[in-house]
């Protein structure tokens, strides 16, 4: 990435005058998440007489992330100004108002987006995310649910027997349609268990079959990271029903709190505060039924379509949220008004992970807050020492955009040895929480838990705020 950018740099200063030359250099800075230098780059093309509705729409994307509210929201209003019904410039200033807590004027923009490209899944995400913040819990939840369809289809969870007989929708990108080891192992194991359970009904016998077969034919690769393609006409049942919402639990939330009412959670907090950095371990953070809820949820529902080397991702705008997440996110909120209160719910996602993977690389979270908890029972992990999570004590620097805090996992380790950090260790407990500064660089702490689906380790995330709050 860094020598394409080089490239990029060196052409556009042999000819400062090439508009083409500046454009390509702001979106390679772009991409590598050196957001300033990419405001000044994209600023250059425009002086030089660049078409301006899109470069000011991408000005206005990153003087969001560099948290200039007041400059993101003037180019924003110079691409609606010239085009009224630009959805992705309306969603983007809405966007910007509801981190302003403008939520109401960002309802107005979202749906005016929704209005021009009907169905936009970022528009419908970010209308529940500002009917959430409204206390509008139910139309929130209906926005995640329609957010989701758009991108997986309605669930198959009324008649998953007929709807195997139907062409599923939408069509999926052949990018979204590669597999690997790590996925195709749960996805066996999650509909037999699914099957086991009576939850999927014999018709899906053949299908577990055939993701079994082509299990076998992707073991050969002999790496788990390596994503691939697969002939769709030989393996036509999970061709049909690869990435589809087959079965979804509801994740209705129980009655009564869902937080533990036996914690002492003004001294939760308390210490939180007053800890240097802010890192606080919670233990027992739910009760009984919120915690066999939510692992009914993670473990029925098929929502687990983000690939990585050795453990899953479920992401809130991708199926990962219901009434038991959302009431939880907003019972945090109220245990923890000095910490959480007045900072909108940002993101929420799973991991569910094989039973030993290379460590979750270091980075941080474009967030103020972070809630992670993990929800597999403690007989499951073989090293109760570790499995849990290292949580550096050095920030990520204020000025790196979010392409270096998160993935650049050389330029994190760099300046973690300069700065002579070392990470605090939490061993794993079900029903632990740690919730910490999300700026503190973090990784998982690499887990060994038995075999067999129950087994697989569970993680959910909670992010509040915004980086710079």
């Amino acid at each position: 990435m860094q020598q394409a950018i080089e490239a990029r740099k060196a052409l556009a200063e042999s000819d400062p005058k090439n508009v083409t030359a500046h454009l390509a250099l702001a979106r390679a800075l772009q991409r590598a998440g050196e957001q300033r230098a990419a405001v000044t780059a994209y600023t250059k093309a425009l002086d030089l007489g660049a078409a301006p509705r899109e470069i000011h729409l991408q000005l206005g994307v990153l003087h969001h992330a560099l948290f200039e509210y007041e400059s993101a929201i003037a180019h924003l209003e110079r691409v609606i100004a010239d085009q009224p019904a630009h959805a992705d410039a309306l969603c983007m200033l809405g966007i910007v108002l509801n981190d302003f807590g403008r939520f109401a004027d960002a309802q107005a923009f979202f749906e005016r987006a929704l209005a021009a490209r009907p169905g936009l899944p970022q528009a419908l995400f970010n209308l529940g995310l500002s009917r959430y913040e409204a206390g509008n819990l139910e139309g929130a939840t209906e926005c995640f649910g329609r957010c989701f369809e758009q991108n997986r289809g309605a669930a198959w969870t009324a008649d998953p027997a007929a709807a195997l007989m139907r062409e599923p929708a939408p069509r999926f990108e052949p990018r979204d349609m590669a597999v690997n080891r790590t996925k195709l192992r749960h996805d066996c194991e999650q509909l037999e268990y699914l099957i086991g359970l009576g939850r999927l009904p014999a018709a899906y016998r053949p299908v577990l079959d055939d993701y079994r077969t082509l299990l076998a034919e992707i073991e050969a690769i002999g790496d788990d990271a390596r994503i691939v393609p697969f002939d769709e006409r030989r393996h036509a049942h999970v061709a049909r029903t690869y990435k589809r919402p087959i079965y979804v639990d509801r994740g209705a939330a129980p009655s009564g709190p869902l937080l533990n009412p036996d914690q002492d959670w003004r001294a939760i907090e308390e210490r939180y505060v007053t800890a240097r950095p802010n890192v606080a371990t919670i233990d027992g953070l739910l009760t009984r039924p919120a915690l066999d809820a939510l692992r009914r949820f993670c473990r029925e529902s098929t929502i687990w379509n983000h690939l990585n080397a050795g453990y899953l991702g479920a992401y809130f705008y991708d199926g990962f949220s219901c009434e038991l997440l959302l009431r939880l996110a907003r019972e945090f909120r109220e245990k923890f008004p000095r910490i959480v209160r007045g900072l909108p719910l940002q993101m929420m996602w799973g991991y569910k992970c094989d039973a030993t993977l290379n460590a979750l690389g270091t980075h941080a979270d474009a967030a103020a807050v972070n809630v992670n908890f993990w929800i597999t029972e403690d007989e499951a992990n073989l090293d109760p020492e570790h499995g849990g999570l290292l949580v550096h004590t050095q920030d990520a620097p204020r000025e790196w955009g979010f392409a270096k805090f998160n993935v650049d996992r050389d330029a994190i380790e760099r300046h973690l040895e300069s700065t002579g950090s070392a990470p605090l260790r939490v061993p794993y407990r079900a029903n632990r929480a740690v919730v910490f500064d999300s700026d503190l660089f973090h990784a998982s702490d690499r887990p060994c838990f038995r075999e067999g689906y129950l087994n697989r380790r569970i993680n959910i995330t909670l992010l509040y705020g915004q980086r710079a709050s």
